[in-house]
């Protein structure tokens, strides 16, 4: 809720970033920072004191974890985009929303392969290259920048749609999972 706050107050507000195109820097809104931090706290909510114990999870753990995961992005992601909803144009609260899908499945991949305390650590790398290659010149984003480019944008909602399905996977390929297809080689 607070980040969609800051984001319907201040995510219209312009800062500058570093670039790779040009020698200025690239002037970007700050609502595209504040998508990345409302996808990946739901993820970073799947961290617990407890890990040794659920490292032996059972079914009835597991679904409490995805009905958690589940219910907490789902609302997460209503709360923060209808917020933002309030002062931002509906185009922009489209693209944030196809961002925030594929800064979630991000955070999904980075939290099943490092751990869920380190599930900010992939989203962040890729907002970095994001925003410092993404930019083409000429007033165009490449073709792979799916937090700035236009909201009815076909490459950028596959590609966000792809990183989403990468990331539900990856939490799906539990350790046990993994060792049964693993057995059937």
């Amino acid at each position: 809720m607070f980040l969609g706050a800051l984001a319907a107050w201040f995510g219209t507000v312009k800062t500058p970033l570093p670039q790779a195109a040009g020698q200025d820097s690239a002037i970007i809104p700050l609502w595209r920072l504040l998508v990345v931090g409302a996808a990946v706290l739901p993820v970073i909510g799947l961290t617990s004191p407890l890990a040794d114990l659920e490292l032996t999870a059972t079914r009835r753990l597991r679904s409490m974890e995805r009905f958690y995961l589940a219910g907490l992005s789902f609302s997460s992601a209503v709360i923060f985009l209808g917020i933002s909803a309030l002062t931002t144009p509906p185009a922009v609260v489209a693209i944030m929303a196809r961002g925030w899908i594929a800064w979630f499945g991000l955070a999904l991949l980075a939290g099943a392969v490092l751990g869920w305390r380190l599930a900010w650590t992939l989203p962040s790398v890729v907002a970095v290259v994001l925003w410092y290659w993404g930019f083409g010149g000429n007033g165009q984003y490449r073709w792979w920048e799916f937090s700035a480019r236009s909201y009815d944008d076909v490459p950028s909602l596959v590609l966000s749609a792809a990183l989403l399905g990468v990331g539900l996977a990856a939490y799906a390929a539990t350790p046990w999972r993994r060792r049964r297809l693993r057995f059937w080689r």
